[in-house]
């Protein structure tokens, strides 16, 4: 139950995938899906004789949230790993440096990424994980950010929207309609 709900943090129930067999996550004709493998998560803790003697159910508490605090932070580690891996090999992956400034950046990831539909068909706008001083400029750019910059990055996401639902729409064009 803990571990759901730290892992729910940083990944919906709904996209969890499950290993049937093997040491590989990825779907069976998905090609180039690069490190797929199970990494593994784990933790020890150790439990003085002494406290169990005493039937120290305390205990229970000091060492369970360690544990499941070490291997929360050891799955936030890995996940955030593995999508910078796959954005990298996607060429996903945006330099404010580079790109001049924030607001820049931020144009230029819109215009890289492809957006989802959600399960009730809503075009789903991408997560954004930062520490706390990379999110307080972003915020700081998004609210600044020049009028030309901010039509581009409307346009952007408007077009980047409908590209989206136009997907769904085919890809649900390819399933039978029920007879009604």
């Amino acid at each position: 139950m803990l571990q759901e709900r730290a892992r729910a943090a940083y990944v919906s129930p709904h996209n969890i995938m499950r290993m049937t067999h093997g040491q590989s996550m990825a779907p069976i004709l998905r090609e180039n899906s690069g490190d797929v493998s199970i990494h593994r998560i784990s933790s020890e803790w150790l439990i003085p004789f002494k406290d169990l003697v005493e039937n120290d159910l305390t205990l229970i508490g000091r060492s369970l949230v360690p544990v499941n605090e070490d291997m929360a932070r050891q799955f936030a580690q890995n996940i955030y790993g593995v999508v910078g891996a796959a954005a990298e090999q996607v060429g996903n992956v945006v330099d404010a440096q580079a790109a001049g400034s924030v607001a820049a950046s931020m144009i230029e990831m819109m215009a890289k990424i492809e957006l989802g539909v959600d399960r009730d068909g809503n075009v789903v706008m991408p997560q954004i994980h930062a520490g706390s001083e990379a999110f307080e400029k972003l915020v700081d750019a998004m609210e600044t950010m020049d009028p030309e910059l901010a039509a581009e990055f409307e346009r952007l996401k408007h077009e980047k929207s409908q590209q989206a639902l136009d997907r769904e729409a085919d890809r649900r064009a390819k399933f039978k309609v029920a007879d009604q």
